[in-house]
């Protein structure tokens, strides 16, 4: 089977780890995967250091509408020689071109729109018919599925939710935790309450902070481990701490090589996020640490806690809900670390990184089938 996944992502986050991840796993089951980006995404240098086919001529990110229709011919022609027999776009920029492209190719490949943005879906003529133009439409989440299917007038038949997930045995503590503590200058009396998520204001830092004040009010030995990979440009967390009384007892770490240590060390893993969250690589690496969570309903992590058994739900922006949540599992370790026990459970059960091949590689395995069955007037 070969697939191109149309991915001009424009800034590093969890979508990257999931073409990437997803792409080395089908390439085992002879799937031949190219990936096409616009010059100088980030997709674009960690798929060609992992070994994948990499097209970035064509920059359909362009504002220019002369240079998109200089581009539509020889991109047309390209597609045609290649002869792809699926073609999944995974962002919103270039779809409508790319759909048209797919529609006017012989034979033509089945067309996914895979699907990882919680922003409210257009609705505009255009938008409703490109994306029934598509063969299947994949969603990283329920809520997401249920939003495409009610407001665009989709066939629940052509839209199928599929998780990303982990594996739990890749993101383990490679030392014993005695060795990070000493490393990091951690007490070991210390009862920490980690975050693991970009520095944004979508992951709800400030709200965070706020619930760390009373936390630490009802368990003084509580401190706070924020641990990142990025910063986005907007974030004011870390001058927001600098100047905060709790400073001290704060933290934070940025890009290391094995963040799984540092996570481990924590009690509690917190999400705050006040949005985004279509899938959540974070929340599962706490799931597979057999931590319990206190997360804000959104997104997908609704589906991926089950609330009182495996962590604790709150509202986006609740941060005295938040400390509620953190302070009744630093009250209760047994029943904490039960809670971990049931998350680790639960990702084995449902959102592992076999599972989410396994149901991809079907879904397209179908499609090519319905194709060939639709060519041969079967």
């Amino acid at each position: 089977m070969k697939l191109l996944v149309y991915a001009p992502i424009k800034y590093p986050n969890a979508e990257i780890d999931y073409i990437l991840t997803l792409g080395q796993r089908l390439a085992q089951s002879d799937v031949e995967t190219v990936i096409m980006a616009s010059p100088g995404n980030p997709i674009v240098e960690r798929g060609r250091a992992l070994g994948f086919r990499i097209e970035d001529r064509f920059d359909l990110l362009s504002l220019n509408p002369l240079k998109l229709w200089g581009l539509r011919g020889k991109l047309l022609a390209w597609l045609a020689e290649e002869k792809f027999e699926i073609v999944d776009v995974h962002r919103s920029e270039g779809f409508v071109l790319m759909a048209r492209l797919v529609q006017s190719l012989k034979p033509r490949p089945a067309l996914v729109r895979t699907r990882q943005d919680m922003r409210p879906v257009r609705t505009d003529p255009l938008n409703r018919w490109t994306y029934r133009s598509a063969d299947l439409i994949i969603a990283s989440n329920r809520l997401l599925a249920d939003d495409l299917i009610t407001r665009l007038g989709l066939d629940p038949g052509r839209v199928k939710v599929i998780y990303y997930g982990i594996n739990p045995e890749s993101f383990q503590a490679k030392r014993p935790l005695e060795e990070v503590q000493k490393e990091k200058g951690i007490d070991p009396a210390w009862r920490l309450i980690g975050l693991s998520a970009r520095l944004g204001i979508v992951k709800g830092h400030q709200y965070f902070l706020q619930a760390a004040e009373k936390i630490a009010g009802e368990v003084p030995e509580a401190r706070f481990l924020v641990s990142y990979r990025m910063i986005e440009k907007e974030s004011d967390f870390l001058d927001r701490l600098s100047r905060h009384a709790l400073k001290e007892k704060f933290l934070v770490f940025g890009p290391c090589e094995n963040r799984a240590e540092l996570l481990k060390l924590c009690e509690v893993g917190v999400l705050s996020s006040v949005g985004s969250e279509a899938s959540s690589r974070a929340c599962l690496e706490w799931m597979a640490l057999k931590k319990p969570v206190v997360v804000t309903r959104v997104g997908v992590l609704p589906e991926l806690v089950s609330t009182g058994e495996s962590g604790y739900l709150v509202m986006p922006r609740d941060s005295a809900g938040m400390a509620e949540a953190v302070v009744k599992l630093l009250r209760h370790p047994e029943r904490a670390r039960a809670m971990g026990e049931a998350g680790y459970h639960r990702l084995r059960s449902y959102f592992t990184e076999e599972l989410m091949v396994e149901q991809t590689l079907e879904s397209f395995r179908g499609l090519v089938e319905e194709r060939f069955r639709s060519r041969a007037g079967l």
